[in-house]
């Protein structure tokens, strides 16, 4: 499998890569550029969530109980002080981030479930939610948040199927296969859990009418086809043509006289 250091780099050039298609498009604000790209790199390293003691568990169970914590304080901002409203965070801050951090790992291993892409439909589909309820943000804006964290998923999984084979040697390994898969075969419990976890956040994200009609085949290669390469400035020479004055036909060209010969003797010195 690749590291923590591949995944973050290759997410981070991957999401930027997206982020700059979508500022072409011009389909969301640009002050929400730098959100996507965040969401495509957090999307790289959300399948190593069920290492326990690996970095990306830890940042993501954090990242989380900071989330869950304002979604909750954001219930009672008007009914309680600041004191309790700090209790409050600091509660649900410590719940998530350490007492749900043990409960998971001790119900999942590595390379399970969550290294499918029923568990990549889930994460976007949690992104949507989280960007509409939470952050009060524009639905087109929520599912394409939910798109970079997709797509960031996907680039996990296929770099550790491409570290599964040794090229030099021309062998591969016993890891092969077991990370970009649809579910995960050996257990269809957690299988069956992800995919109730995904109708659930299916259902309570916002509408995901206008973002299809966006993203729809004929709309992106027709997008593609205008913008993707440069349109006479790159791979094309333009020869600037200089104006010449017209060239006059013979006929209307004045007619020159013959010349008088000159006898001997005749010409002036």
């Amino acid at each position: 499998m690749a590291n923590f250091n591949t995944h973050l780099a290759v997410g981070a050039v991957a999401s930027g890569l997206g982020a700059t298609t979508t500022m072409a498009a011009g389909v969301v604000p640009q002050n929400q550029l730098l959100t996507l790209t965040l969401a495509g790199v957090i999307g790289s390293i959300l399948p190593d969530i069920d290492l326990e003691k690996a970095t990306p568990s830890r940042m993501l169970f954090s990242g989380l109980g900071v989330v869950f914590a304002f979604i909750v304080l954001f219930q009672f901002k008007k009914q309680y002080s600041i004191a309790e409203l700090w209790s409050v965070w600091i509660g649900v801050y410590v719940v998530v981030g350490y007492g749900l951090f043990y409960i998971f790992h001790r119900r999942t291993k590595h390379r399970g479930v969550f290294h499918s892409l029923i568990a990549a439909a889930f994460f976007a589909a949690f992104t949507a939610v989280i960007f509409d309820q939470a952050f009060n943000e524009d639905e087109l804006v929520a599912w394409f948040a939910a798109l970079f964290v997709f797509g960031g998923y996907l680039v996990h999984l296929t770099l550790d199927e491409i570290y599964s084979v040794d090229f030099e040697g021309n062998v591969v390994k016993r890891s092969f296969g077991s990370a970009l898969k649809l579910i995960d075969a050996k257990s269809m419990r957690a299988t069956m859990a992800m995919t109730a976890a995904f109708l659930i956040a299916a259902i309570a994200a916002p509408s995901s009418e206008r973002f299809f009609s966006i993203v729809s085949a004929p709309n992106v290669y027709a997008f593609l086809q205008n913008r993707m390469l440069p349109q006479g400035r790159w791979f094309e020479m333009k020869v600037e043509q200089v104006e010449r004055p017209p060239v006059e036909s013979e006929a209307s060209m004045p007619s020159l006289s013959p010349m008088t010969p000159v006898e001997a003797g005749t010409a002036p010195r």
